[in-house]
């Protein structure tokens, strides 16, 4: 998966999605502004040595991979009061404990949604262990001189098991984990016509510093208590004092093709067959209507993807105009996912060159899609500035290359999209 630092300009920027956790929440009744509270975290992620294959001096040879370090960059969040983590992982630049002339290699754990359960509530000053699993993209090159352009190659839709502890002190807390990557065996094309089993390892540890903080409660205090009156579930529209408002709304994103493409398998087996983007934006005009419980948004998105390996690349450039109709489904204490549906009108413009000789097709068509998502709204139709996450998954998007099928089948991850209510500043 490729970086994703757009993610935390977007989060320090905007500072408004989550709501506060208090130290006392065990002790007193559970309220919504301590439902959950944001964090960053800085860290690194330990690989141990592997062996790697590929042609040297024209024969195949094995060798070892150093072990390395990768830094990465959390953010995420502690939820339902201090018994949960929720969070996205951007890893960054990776450092290798012994330089190899010859054999180098790139090993990147991204997460898209992790999921971390407390059986006891964080509290600073406390050890606390935690299990959980994460929605995860693990991505491998294998860099082999005198050739540099080996592929890259990506499981994007990994449930990766983790464990470990929090220590907490003065908003600060020490993580050590460790994640389990079971599906570790990768079938890497070694060249254009050959392929080599190579298993990176199979758990990594992860030690990193992380900084909680308050962001969301109102400086007005009649706000936050009646934001505190709401029930723990109740309706998103409840006390809207509109019925219904207009919204603009932004957001980095990525994008995963879901099913393998037959063309690449039998065409071009040394490149990926399942491609993910680039980051681009989720942009969206749309209205909510508040009482009702839905809302309606007409959404563009233009994700590229770029594959290359041997002399070969290959791009997909999509541009996309969604008409998407959206039902919340509940509100749990700040927490509102919603489902719906939508129709895109799709242009894909294929670009392959392989050896300099190029090929270019264009491709359009209408793509009936389903949406998912929820809203972070602590109080609700009052907060003119709310963060969402968007999913949506297009089953049929499908396009033929020298007749054999490109199935592009895919799911478009809008992580967070900072949304815009005008009219609600007044």
């Amino acid at each position: 998966m490729k970086k994703i630092s757009l993610f935390v300009v977007i989060m320090a920027v905007t500072g408004s999605d989550l709501s506060a956790q208090k130290e006392s929440a065990s002790t007193h009744h559970r309220k919504r502004l301590d439902f959950a509270k944001m964090y960053f975290e800085l860290g690194g992620s330990y690989v141990p040595s592997f062996m790697g294959i590929g042609v040297i001096d024209n024969e195949l040879t094995s060798f070892e991979n150093p072990a390395s370090i990768t830094q990465y960059l959390n953010w995420g969040g502690f939820h339902f009061w201090g018994h949960a983590e929720f969070y996205v992982t951007i890893p960054l630049n990776q450092y290798n404990f012994e330089k190899r002339d010859q054999t180098n290699y790139k090993l990147s754990h991204s997460v898209a949604t992790g999921f971390r359960l407390l059986p006891w509530a964080y509290r600073e000053k406390s050890i606390r262990p935690y299990l959980g699993f994460s929605w995860s993209a693990l991505e491998f090159q294998q860099k082999v001189s005198p050739n540099q352009d080996q592929p890259i190659l990506s499981k994007d839709f990994m449930l990766v098991p983790d464990a470990g502890f929090l220590f907490g002190h003065h908003g600060f807390s020490l993580r050590l984990g460790i994640n389990y990557f079971y599906d570790n065996s990768w079938n890497y094309p070694i060249s254009r016509t050959d392929l080599a089993i190579i298993e990176t390892p199979k758990f990594n540890l992860q030690f990193g510093l992380n900084y909680s903080f308050e962001t969301s409660r109102s400086k007005n205090e009649a706000s936050n208590d009646r934001w505190n009156n709401y029930p723990e579930i109740s309706k998103p529209g409840l006390g809207a004092a509109r019925s219904g408002s207009f919204f603009v709304g932004a957001g980095p994103s990525l994008s995963f093709s879901l099913s393998r493409s037959r063309y690449n398998q039998k065409v071009l087996p040394y490149l990926p067959n399942q491609l993910s983007s680039g980051n681009y934006f989720d942009v969206a005009v749309g209205y909510q209507f508040n009482r009702k419980g839905l809302f309606a948004a007409l959404s563009f998105r233009n994700p590229e993807f770029e594959t290359e390996a041997y002399g070969t690349v290959q791009t997909i450039k999509k541009s996309s105009f969604a008409l998407e109709v959206s039902k919340f489904l509940t509100d749990y204490s700040g927490f509102a996912p919603f489902i719906g549906i939508n129709v895109a009108y799709d242009r894909f413009r294929y670009l392959e060159n392989v050896d300099n000789a190029s090929n270019e097709l264009i491709f359009k068509g209408f793509e009936p899609g389903v949406s998912f998502g929820w809203d972070i709204i602590p109080g609700k139709a009052d907060e003119a500035i709310i963060l969402r996450t968007n999913l949506r998954w297009y089953p049929f998007s499908t396009f033929a290359v020298d007749g054999l099928e490109f199935n592009f089948s895919q799911l478009e991850y809008n992580l967070i999209q900072v949304v815009f209510y005008p009219e609600r500043l007044f």
